[in-house]
């Protein structure tokens, strides 16, 4: 956890009045991610030793003796190697590229996840989906700080044991949560996220035991006014059984 984003809870919390403890149990909430974004919107202190970690859209580069899936598009190819390390609290892979292919945008969701080994030989691919690729850009990784989609104070048990039946505790507490999500270092960014919280609206994955691998957000390339969650256990990703985790779509 970022010690600058815990000061600035902690701080945040005494400007409010509300106890350190209380504070605390909140921060230990936070979950780190790594977000994909496009080189212009990296902050101006990562541009310089920037280094490619994604390419977006394009055709795939698969296996010589796989076929890509007709009815499914390159999303993205992640080299791993260039994720930071360190930073995610899932077991992220560190060597090889994660290729994402995907239907993004349409209810349930259908994709594969496809690890290859660092030195693999490749070839590309066009599915159905590919008959007009769009032209394939790098993307860059930036570390953030996510917290649950739908935190309420009483679901924190020192925040409910402080502010339980005592309004104005309780409008404390509930200014502290808006004051955590206005971070800079935890406001959402719209870009493509590994690891940390779902922005789900509806249905997190956490709600059901799972946690977020990849979350591919609407735009322009890659969907219409949907969110893309990959998701499954803890063990399915550290086992790398990619083929048993779950797309979502949320609209």
């Amino acid at each position: 956890m970022s010690l600058n984003v815990r000061e600035a809870v902690l701080d945040a919390g005494r400007s409010l009045g509300v106890p350190e403890p209380v504070a605390e149990a909140f921060v230990r909430l936070l979950r780190p991610c790594v977000y994909l974004c496009p080189y212009d919107e990296l902050p101006e202190e990562l541009k310089k030793d920037a280094r490619p970690a994604a390419r977006a859209v394009g055709l795939a580069h698969l296996p010589t003796d796989m076929e890509a899936p007709l009815e499914l598009q390159h999303v993205v190819t992640i080299d791993c190697a260039a994720i930071p390390t360190g930073v995610l609290d899932i077991d992220f892979p560190t060597d090889g590229h994660l290729v994402i292919l995907a239907e993004l945008g349409y209810y349930p969701g259908e994709g594969v996840v496809i690890h290859l080994p660092a030195g693999a030989e490749t070839v590309e691919r066009r599915s159905r989906r590919d008959a007009e690729p769009s032209e394939p850009f790098p993307l860059y990784a930036v570390p953030g700080i996510t917290q649950p989609a739908h935190l309420d104070w009483p679901d924190v048990a020192e925040a409910a044991d402080y502010a339980e039946g005592d309004d104005e505790r309780a409008g404390r507490v509930t200014k502290l949560i808006e004051a955590m999500g206005d971070l800079p270092e935890v406001r959402w960014r719209f870009d493509i996220q590994l690891g940390g919280y779902s922005r789900a609206w509806h249905n997190p994955v956490e709600d059901r035991g799972d946690v977020l691998f990849v979350g591919i957000p609407e735009s322009e390339v890659f969907g219409d006014d949907a969110i893309t969650f990959i998701a499954g256990t803890r063990e399915q990703i550290a086992e790398r059984r990619y083929d048993e985790l779950e797309f979502e779509v949320e609209c």
